[in-house]
């Protein structure tokens, strides 16, 4: 009797879920990287700045895998996730070979790596899992780059915030008070501000960083220099509208008077948050070509 072809589609064959030694090499990355992970998890605890980006990228993360339906599965291991893994270990064994900053990006790296290889097997979306993984990396600089940058950042805002001022009121003056930690401090009609830690920006800018970052590697409409300008326009944008939180802190502190001070530093920090992010936003989206109309 001839033989009848089998007409039915095969199912494609699926990714292994996965055998004790892909989940040794996951616990084993787990365990050398863990000095990382506790680092990066304490910096995140001890500074307000850092919980705030980390949240954005968070949240931004979700309501991308929301919006274009990509939901997590059961672990499957494939090339993906080994290649990902392959590459967290070699920077991991690399990571003192060079110099001291050298080695922390190559940890840096290597944890955001391995990060994604858990994301690679949770999700099918590889181009979502690189812009989570790559915005995390970004992350991770800042966190290493926040106490370094602390006091510049200080220094640009208030030099800013003096501009603009100083064409309001002839009064304004700022100088550094130097000592074992240095202050920046501004001297407005008389009265005294202190552009302290929390002024510095980080946090707006972190956040305008991070969110610009998980935007435009999530794009395939845009090269690498695309995505980079988005993202160094967004920092850029982070920065200014730090320094107009400031400028307008101190326009109302003479109306509002001490005792509501505290009210409107606050008031104000939330407002041009919000509107720093959704500046991000929109510049990501009007960023996208526009798709032709048929007709």
């Amino acid at each position: 009797m001839p033989d009848i072809p089998n007409t039915n589609p095969q199912p494609e064959e699926s990714p292994s879920g996965g055998g004790w030694l892909e989940y040794l090499a996951w616990i084993g990355a787990a365990a050398g990287f863990s000095p990382a992970l506790y680092w990066l998890g304490k910096a995140v605890v001890d500074s307000q700045q850092l919980r705030d980006a980390f949240i954005i990228l968070v949240v931004a993360g979700i309501v991308m895998a929301v919006e274009d339906g990509i939901f997590p599965h059961k672990p499957r291991f494939n090339k993906n996730v080994l290649a990902a893994l392959a590459v967290a270990y070699a920077a991991f064994f690399c990571a003192g070979l060079f110099g001291v900053f050298a080695n922390v990006m190559l940890t840096l790296f290597g944890v955001s790596a391995f990060i994604v290889s858990i994301g690679f097997a949770c999700f099918d979306r590889k181009r979502y899992v690189l812009a989570v993984g790559g915005a995390f990396y970004i992350f991770t600089i800042l966190s290493f780059a926040i106490k370094i940058f602390d006091l510049p950042l200080r220094v640009w805002a208030g030099k800013l915030s003096a501009f603009v001022l100083s064409k309001f009121n002839d009064t304004v003056q700022l100088f550094l008070i130097r000592g074992q930690e240095p202050q920046i401090a501004m001297n407005v009609d008389g009265a005294s501000y202190l552009v302290a830690t929390e002024c510095n920006g980080f946090g707006i800018i972190s956040s305008c960083l991070v969110l610009s970052a998980v935007l435009s590697f999530f794009r395939k409409d845009a090269s690498v220099v695309k995505r980079l300008s988005i993202i160094f326009i967004s920092g850029i944008l982070g920065y200014v509208l730090n320094s107009m939180r400031i400028v307008s802190i101190i326009l109302v502190a003479p109306i509002a008077g001490k005792e509501n001070y505290f009210f409107w530093h606050e008031t104000f920090g939330y407002a041009f948050f919000i509107v720093a992010l959704l500046l991000v936003f929109w510049i990501s989206k009007q960023s996208r070509p526009k798709t032709p109309q048929n007709g």
